[in-house]
């Protein structure tokens, strides 16, 4: 039985199926009518619960003694089933966040159904302000935000808790008027975290956004270092294996080493200095030979791998992200996109919402510029795990993706995706196609951080009652004349298949077929040749 309770699975429901004629008794007429009946109720019911589960159902737990957990026969409907019906999410992907229809305390959750434990995150602050259990309900959906990194959901999950507890506890540095109130009434206001929660998803939200441009820049930047340092090495390497000169000659720095060393076995006896002299030589003579023989080894390694399919693959995938950045002028573009930003943050003429528009089309251009002038620095390298073997070991593995704020930084990340993770196995999982959406029960609580969202953000309503639209609601006598006219539409059904069965039902007469084309325009005529027939 695990601890958490929410993320308990239940079975699937069989699917409702026709009843099977071979194994229905029609002794009378009576009871045919019974089964079709019940039949039909059971198809007329839905498919799903019409009201959203908050919480976990206490009957769902192990029971002392040997009572059974309750079986259900339906599985329970959550917010999960509206935001992600296909269960394709990783944990940390979604945070749920409810609220207290009574008090307006807000509790985050990274599973969909709320339990006791979930009430630890709830400070005491006086007589009844925690509750001791959890009721379903008192507590309802606040809003839904989902992130295409899960590592990026739980550092704003950890985030959003940390804020919350410094609101609930350093109450009297942001509004010291509080402490003229009534215990009770200030009690209240602390309590109350649903417009503070806006806040603080707005501020973690614009934290990520900084980090992700501080951390594209590092990445750009140590990229750039580890490309150039390993073209250098390359270069050197190749110059080490294919040298013509005796010092790049393995077998005769192989005669120096032997002849330095009986030099030094006649000489132990001898001068100090000339001792030293010879170990320093056949040291470095040493030191030589396994630069060459490592070279020799490293270029064979290389030329292997550029037979292979699996190379010249990568680098026609680095090509093609490289494309932007090999066209004639790449380099003023990307000149004048960083220009034109910084002129355009500081324009007050225009609107607001011009300039953010502008703003946002102009960084996804220069995000996606500089990527391909990195893909372009890789393809110049020959970049490719053969190839990165050769760098030291602080500078062979990738550092961690920057967290896509938008979709357009998203696809970015999933368009790299294939060249990164061949470099480097152990990187973060590959993010989704989609960027930050946050889906609000009430849209008007969005407007608390009203101003300070970041532009990446996508705001939507997160419709409760969705499960509700594909369903008829009948009163009493509807419902009657509509189970009637089903059960007589199963009746007559049957009755026929019985007579099919039997051989008592005259086949209908096969439709003749249609004319078409310029047949349908000519009339019909006899074949004067054909015998008549009496």
């Amino acid at each position: 039985m695990p601890r958490n309770l929410a993320k308990l699975r239940f079975r699937v429901p069989r699917q409702l199926q026709p009843p099977n004629l071979n194994r229905l008794i029609t002794q009378t007429e009576d009871k045919v009518h019974r089964a079709l009946r019940a039949h039909v109720l059971d198809y007329s019911k839905p498919q799903t619960s019409l009201s959203i589960q908050v919480a976990v159902n206490s009957r769902w737990k192990q029971q002392p003694g040997k009572k059974k957990t309750q079986n259900l026969a339906y599985k329970p409907h959550t917010v999960k089933d509206l935001i992600d019906p296909e269960g394709t999410a990783k944990h940390g992907q979604i945070i749920y966040v409810f609220a207290n229809v009574k008090t307006g305390q807000v509790i985050y959750s990274l599973v969909e159904l709320l339990d006791n434990y979930h009430l630890d995150q709830l400070p005491f602050l006086g007589k009844h302000s925690k509750p001791p259990a959890l009721r379903p309900d008192d507590w309802k959906p606040h809003c839904v935000v989902t992130f295409p990194d899960p590592e990026q959901g739980l550092q704003a999950f950890r985030k959003l808790r940390e804020f919350r507890r410094l609101h609930e506890t350093s109450w009297d540095k942001t509004n010291p008027e509080w402490r003229a109130l009534p215990a009770q009434a200030r009690m209240r206001k602390i309590m109350d975290q649903v417009a503070n929660t806006s806040a603080d998803l707005a501020e973690v939200l614009s934290i990520q956004q900084r980090q992700s441009g501080f951390m594209r820049q590092r990445l750009f930047e140590r990229e750039k270092k580890a490309l150039g340092l390993m073209k250098k090495m390359w270069a050197e390497t190749e110059a080490l294996a294919k040298g013509d000169q005796n010092s790049t000659n393995p077998e005769w720095l192989k005669q120096q080493i032997n002849s330095l060393k009986a030099q030094l076995g006649k000489k132990r006896d001898g001068n100090e200095a000339d001792v030293k002299r010879l170990e320093a030589a056949k040291k470095g003579h040493e030191t030589r030979l396994r630069r060459v023989l490592r070279a020799r080894k490293c270029m064979k390694q290389l030329n292997e791998a550029k037979k292979k399919k699996s190379f010249r693959g990568r680098q026609k995938a680095l090509r093609k992200v490289a494309a932007p950045a090999m066209v004639a002028g790449a380099q003023d573009r990307l000149r004048q996109l960083k220009e034109g930003i910084a002129l355009e943050r500081k324009m007050s003429e225009q609107s607001e919402e011009d300039t953010e528009q502008t703003l946002a089309k102009m960084e996804a251009q220069l995000r996606e510029l500089e990527d391909a002038f990195l893909a372009k620095m890789r393809v110049e390298a020959q970049d490719d795990p053969v190839t990165r073997a050769i760098l030291p070991g602080a500078l062979k593995r990738l550092p961690p993706r920057p967290f896509p704020m938008g979709v357009e930084d998203a696809a970015l990340a999933k368009m790299h995706a294939e060249v990164q993770d061949d470099l480097d196995t152990k990187l973060p999982p590959r993010p989704s196609t989609l960027g930050i959406e946050i889906k609000w029960v009430d849209l008007r609580n969005a407007e608390y951080a009203a101003g300070n969202w970041p532009r990446a953000v996508v705001h939507d309503a997160l419709d409760l009652r969705s499960s509700r639209q594909g369903i008829s609601f009948l009163n009493p006598e509807q419902y009657q004349i509509s189970i009637q006219d089903e059960l007589q539409g199963l009746v007559t059904s049957l009755e026929r298949q019985a007579l099919e069965a039997q051989g008592l039902l005259e086949p209908e007469p096969e439709p003749e077929p249609e004319k078409t084309g310029v047949w349908k325009y000519l009339p019909e005529l006899k074949n004067p040749f054909q015998r008549a027939e009496a």
